[in-house]
């Protein structure tokens, strides 16, 4: 039985990898906010709007991008003691001491030394990430992929609890400061490294021993891994003009249709309380998940997804019914986490055959985190000119779509 299987992966594995999901997110994300919230305090004369844009570039273009550099991450630094082990302790004691040095370095008088900081800690949480995707490729078989897509949107969450959530942030701000919380996330990171360094690879991995491969075109797997799967690459283009425009227009719409006083609800709706939400609901999709075929779930999630999206409709239109908020804000968040852990599971099964695990999971991974962020900027623009009726409209429509193709496009691993 698979659930056999599945037991014989210790609970302090699954712990590690949630520890290490939910570390990736808080950096990142707390050394933006803490960064221009303490230029927002000080308030000297920056050009804050500019500044926020160039610091959001800097941090995530390395995320973006990061699929550049997975064939390097797959092919080298194999060891007796393991191989995307050590690329997450190289990772994760950078990260650790780029958030330490950043606690003592003040974002406006060493405005560039602190840009670079960020920089570079993007480019470890990419690097972390990176070899994150091809230790589970190697680690978990086909019926533990559910719940290791579980794991890291579990983890994904509270870690924006933690690190994201700017009620949280300047909740602790008045009683420890900027660096106490710098420091609190160092330490945080720290324990994960001690967690990292006492995990032995080649016990759970496919690969027993160290591998050296005879084939030297790791970048090739950017390519080949869509062999065959032109339609699982026009899915994964599809599905983010069809999630990504309803949220990212749901917060100006109550900015300035319905709550325009109160933009502390906003951020406590979209970041602190809508990951709760997502983070509850995942233990409820992963038991439903896992009972379902790939196809069945990848297309049942979206179409529950798009369904909850029905209701953000009246909201943009300009009703303002708090229960109509409260509910729609709720069913997104509890059907959200369906869609990332089915998306997951069969990105997963995609690249575990590969001889570059990190490098396969990536190429699929990408298409979404370009195609989202080019999604996001064009929902703005054009709800300017369309208005958000049409745009969040149209959007739940092509999701219905995304669900329609997903059931023609995805292949059962049985099948």
């Amino acid at each position: 039985m698979p659930h056999k299987k599945i037991k014989n992966i210790p609970k302090q594995i699954w712990f590690l990898f949630f520890s290490l999901y939910s570390t990736q997110y808080i950096g990142i994300s707390i050394s933006i906010l803490a960064t221009v919230g303490h230029l927002f305090v000080l308030d000297n004369g920056t050009a804050l709007d500019k500044l926020l844009i160039f610091i959001l570039l800097l941090s995530f273009c390395p995320i973006f991008f990061k699929v550049l550099w997975a064939p390097f991450i797959d092919k080298y630094l194999k060891t007796s003691s393991g191989h995307y082990r050590n690329w997450l302790l190289i990772a994760q004691f950078l990260m650790m001491l780029c958030l330490f040095a950043s606690a003592f370095i003040d974002p406006v008088n060493d405005y560039l030394l602190s840009s670079l900081v960020i920089l570079f800690f993007s480019f470890m949480t990419a690097t972390q990430d990176l070899a994150l995707s091809g230790l589970i490729c190697n680690i978990f078989e086909e019926h533990e992929r559910y719940l290791i897509s579980s794991v890291k949107s579990g983890g994904s969450m509270l870690g924006k609890i933690i690190g994201g959530g700017v009620g949280v942030v300047f909740l602790l701000f008045p009683f420890i400061g900027r660096t106490g919380y710098m420091l609190s996330l160092s330490a945080i990171l720290a324990f994960t490294w001690g967690q990292v360094w006492f995990f032995n690879e080649y016990k759970f991995s496919k690969n027993s021993r160290i591998s050296e491969t005879t084939d030297k075109n790791y970048r090739e797997n950017i390519f080949s891994v869509w062999k065959g799967k032109k339609s699982w690459c026009a899915l994964l283009v599809i599905i983010p003009f069809g999630i990504l425009p309803s949220y990212s227009l749901i917060s100006p719409v109550l900015l300035y249709r319905v709550w325009p006083t109160d933009s502390n609800d906003i951020i406590i709706w979209t970041e602190v309380f809508g990951s709760m939400i997502s983070l509850m609901a995942i233990f409820l999709g992963t038991r439903l998940l896992k009972k379902l075929t790939r196809k069945q779930s990848l297309s049942f999630s979206i179409i529950f997804h798009a369904c909850c999206l029905l209701s953000f409709i009246p909201i943009s239109l300009g009703y303002n019914n708090a229960l109509l908020i409260y509910f729609s804000f709720f069913m997104y968040f509890v059907s959200l986490p369906f869609v990332f852990i089915s998306l997951s599971t069969i990105i997963m099964d995609n690249a575990a055959s590969s001889i570059a695990p990190a490098t396969a999971y990536n190429a699929q991974t990408a298409i979404g985190s370009v195609f989202g962020f080019i999604v996001v900027c064009l929902s703005l623009y054009y709800s300017l000119m369309w208005g958000y009726f049409v745009i969040i409209t149209g959007s739940v429509v092509i999701a219905f779509f995304a669900a329609f193709l997903a059931t023609r496009v995805v292949q059962n691993q049985s099948d």
